[in-house]
């Protein structure tokens, strides 16, 4: 008899309150096995509070997606650590890493120093502000293109299928805004964060 299963449908703006969620999951007895796309997290029945789960992201200090090695080196430490790595398909490209472990085997943290967390939320703020500014260039055009649309019809065409296009094209604008909004939410508490840290360094220096 396969174990007993559940599916949540999720979108966090933060992978922070991504990996709140699971840990709430895991605490109810739930045990993260996939996450699909990035917003279909998928769970198997376990004793409550039986794992941990940590998520982390494969990008470098200026934003980019880290390399194979790199992913290849953290899925290795943390599965050494006797961590288990959950199987993800993400909209991020293999952006980040979900895992989880066993509580029995004591605390369960992948960035533990002041550089390795500073180095992961410089690389979550400039991946944030790179797509940001991405997503504010496409609103632009987009705008644009509908605004064309309008004119088109309004001075030359009549067309219906010209307005209903562009009310379209301000729809697809809307969605861009929305992702917008939510890749800029995070980057003011990343930036707190980043001071937070460089200062407990220097204090500890």
């Amino acid at each position: 008899m396969s174990k007993q299963k559940t599916t949540k449908f999720r979108i966090y703006a933060t992978i922070d309150r991504e990996e709140v969620f699971l840990n709430e999951m895991c605490a109810q007895g739930w045990k993260p096995v996939r996450i699909i796309l990035g917003a279909w997290f998928v769970f198997e029945k376990c004793e409550p509070g039986e794992y941990i789960a940590r998520v982390t992201t494969c990008v470098d200090p200026k934003g980019r997606k880290a390399g194979k090695e790199r992913r290849r080196q953290l899925s290795e430490i943390l599965t050494e650590s006797g961590a288990e790595i959950i199987p993800e398909t993400n909209v991020d490209a293999g952006t980040r890493i979900y895992a989880v472990r066993k509580e029995a085997m004591g605390d369960f943290e992948i960035n533990t120093d002041i550089d390795s967390l500073i180095f992961e939320y410089t690389g979550r703020r400039r991946y944030h502000i790179t797509f940001a500014v991405m997503a504010a260039v496409f609103i632009i055009l987009s705008v644009m293109l509908g605004s064309l649309m309008i004119y088109d019809f309004l001075v030359n065409t009549g067309d219906k299928r010209t307005i209903v296009s562009a009310c379209l094209e301000f729809s697809a604008t809307a969605i861009l805004l929305v992702c917008f909004l939510m890749l800029l939410m995070p980057v003011p508490s990343y930036s707190k964060k980043i001071r937070e840290l460089r200062s407990r360094r220097e204090f500890e220096e």
